[in-house]
């Protein structure tokens, strides 16, 4: 009788221990929550179709994890990424792909009208067919360019000579000028990578000086004094790829540069400088992508330290391009203006949520989402009352349009004609596939007192489009488009 009980328990025994080791599974539902809101927002799963999920976003994500049982890249090792049992990964998978949609909903399209109020004219900064400006930015009828060759130069409109500034080694993404110092910031690789070859170059009224950091795919760079001691801080957007960040380059006093980290993460596009919380110091304003998307505001402390404080969220999958602060309604509190609508990297799809949105500050520095636009590709945008009826009017680049359902929405002019109820007349370009837009500002360039616009075109490859446009690009030579008001 012992030796029956003494097995009964023993058997007992055992099988505790087996179910011990044999853990229960983890619910898929578990694993998505868990493992895509680790880096980013949480993304919806219906936001892209189950052929770009499962052949493109998912084999990407996968790179940026550790997966146990798998081979491990020497580089991915030394990073810091979630880890998942490979079985766990699989149910994952299976779960997203599952949920997917085949495809996704067309994006509904406003009405358009031809474009009235510019004359269009297309102007030609060089002797090369096709364009490759990487950089622009206007003051009156100077247009400055920086392009894929590293060329920065001045391009005087009403005398139609380039004026020639500096040559750098790679594409310039930046030209900033504060006083008598100019500063050129060159990207390194244009494409995807995780090589920090980017630099900036500071110009002098007798020297230039290559500031001795290496960037990692830096767009875009802030000169300004922050701090108010007389001397010029860098504040540079290191997009990256799987790595990034926002750095702050301070001078030392042998003009030399120390470089300190103010955001850890990639994606970041541009950053703007404002007292957000009216303290008497600068705060920075930052937009970032690349998966983790929102608008950070740095809050500026005391000996240049920051407090980073999140005020606006976006789901990864939207590529936020660019943003502006302006106070739209006019209540005295800024507000926020974004565009999204990259296009150019694993999700390739014409997506309905890209356009532009309208952010109300409702004085506490907590901004609503009130307005959106849909634009498919959406990238950069000017706001101003170009129509001088006292509203904020956009002009708005798409340079990822819908070729197939919407091909002449690669700009569109919103003139805005009720700012509360924000109801916007959409027009359209007369011939809208001169160039490839990319960049733009709006200034008074003929100096008759309303503003106008230029759009500057980049044939670069992005992703592919209809051959009678590339052909097109390839045999004609528009860099830029003058968008000239004919208010006055």
């Amino acid at each position: 009788m012992k030796k029956v009980v003494f097995k009964i328990v023993l058997m007992a025994l055992l099988c505790f221990l087996g179910c011990k080791k044999k853990e229960a599974p983890v619910a898929a539902e578990a694993l998505y929550n868990n493992y895509c809101a680790a880096c980013h927002a949480l993304p919806r799963i219906d936001r892209l179709p189950k052929h770009i999920w499962k052949y493109f976003v998912l084999p990407d994500m996968a790179a940026r994890m550790k997966i146990t049982e798998q081979y491990q890249d020497p580089f991915q090792e030394a990073t810091l990424r979630p880890e998942i049992a490979l079985k766990d990964w699989v149910r994952l998978e299976n779960y997203i792909v599952s949920l997917a949609p085949e495809k996704l909903p067309a994006t509904p399209l406003p009405k358009a009208e031809a474009l009235q109020q510019f004359t269009e004219k297309p102007l030609s900064l060089d002797d090369q067919n096709g364009s490759l400006i990487t950089y622009f930015q206007m003051e009156r009828d100077h247009l400055f360019v920086g392009n894929y060759n590293g060329e920065v130069y001045n391009y005087m409109l009403s005398e139609r000579q380039r004026k020639p500034i500096v040559k750098a080694k790679t594409p310039v993404t930046w030209f900033s000028t504060v006083g008598s110092w100019a500063f050129v910031t060159e990207v390194g690789l244009l494409d995807p990578s995780e090589q920090a070859e980017g630099s900036i170059t500071v110009l002098g009224q007798k020297d230039t000086v290559r500031i001795p950091v290496k960037l990692h795919r830096p767009v875009h760079t802030l000169a300004t004094d922050l701090n108010g001691d007389g001397t010029i801080e860098l504040v540079v957007s290191e997009f990256g790829d799987q790595t990034g960040r926002l750095s702050l380059l301070t001078q030392n006093g042998d003009a030399t540069y120390r470089q300190k980290t103010l955001l850890n993460q990639p994606g970041c596009i541009r950053t703007l400088a404002k007292d957000m919380n009216d303290d008497g110091k600068l705060d920075l304003v930052v937009l970032t992508s690349q998966g983790n998307e929102g608008i950070t505001v740095l809050y500026q402390k005391n000996d240049l330290a920051f407090r980073a404080e999140r005020v606006l969220e976006f789901s990864p999958v939207f590529g936020s391009s660019w943003f502006e602060m302006l106070d739209y309604n006019g209540d005295g509190h800024t507000d926020i203006v974004t565009v999204n609508g990259d296009n150019a990297d694993k999700s390739y799809v014409h997506k309905p949520y890209h356009g532009l949105r309208i952010h109300l500050n409702d004085g506490q520095h907590n901004f609503e989402e009130v307005f959106f636009y849909p634009l498919n590709g959406a990238t950069r945008f000017v706001a101003e009352d170009f129509d001088q009826d006292g509203d904020i009017d956009f002009g708005v680049i798409s340079t990822f349009p819908d070729y197939e359902r919407a091909p002449r929405r690669s700009f569109v002019y919103l003139e805005n004609k009720n700012a509360e109820t924000f109801t916007f007349s959409t027009k359209v370009l007369k011939d809208p596939f001169a160039g490839r837009w990319f960049l733009m500002d709006a200034g008074d360039v003929d100096n008759d007192g309303d503003l106008d616009m230029v759009l500057t075109s980049f044939t670069y490859s992005f992703m592919a489009v209809p051959k009678n446009l590339s052909d097109r690009w390839a045999d004609e030579n528009v860099d830029v488009l003058l968008l000239e008001n004919t208010l006055k």
